[in-house]
């Protein structure tokens, strides 16, 4: 991948946003007011680019829109993540981590052990954030 203007300012976005999942318009909107405007097409081809590369995790919220995360670096993993049905925001959780890897290595090692090739898991949680849940305690804060 070369290393041009988009394709510098789209790497730091996530390095400044590491647990943010974006979706093409917001990530379109997010360059914009960094000073790097990147028209629509540019912005989808990088994002799938990236995401080919292993740079970003690529996922279809509950609305149906698709997001970018970054991937999982190292023994991180999968990471599983927390979807607001109310705001759809997305929150990665890291509670626990070695217990969830611990499981998820199981899960793919009985898929393997099965046949099974190029196995990746991906999990999410649904339910209402706490912003969501509890409006007036979050103005409140």
């Amino acid at each position: 991948m070369r290393a041009t203007r988009a394709t510098r300012a789209l790497a730091a976005l996530y390095e400044a946003r590491p647990d943010a999942a974006l979706s093409e318009p917001e990530v379109e909107t997010a360059l914009a007011m960094a000073g790097a405007p990147i028209n629509k097409v540019t912005v989808y081809r990088m994002l799938d680019r990236f995401a080919t590369a292993g740079l970003l995790h690529k996922q279809v919220d509950a609305a149906r829109v698709t997001r970018y995360a970054r991937a999982p670096q190292g023994e991180e993993g999968a990471a599983p993540r927390f979807e607001c049905d109310d705001c759809h925001r997305q929150f990665r959780l890291s509670q626990d981590s070695a217990k969830v890897q611990t499981a998820l290595k199981q899960v793919l090692q009985a898929l393997a052990t099965a046949g099974h090739e190029s196995l990746a898991v991906d999990i999410a949680v649904h339910g209402r954030c706490a912003d969501c849940a509890h409006p007036s305690e979050s103005a409140a804060a």
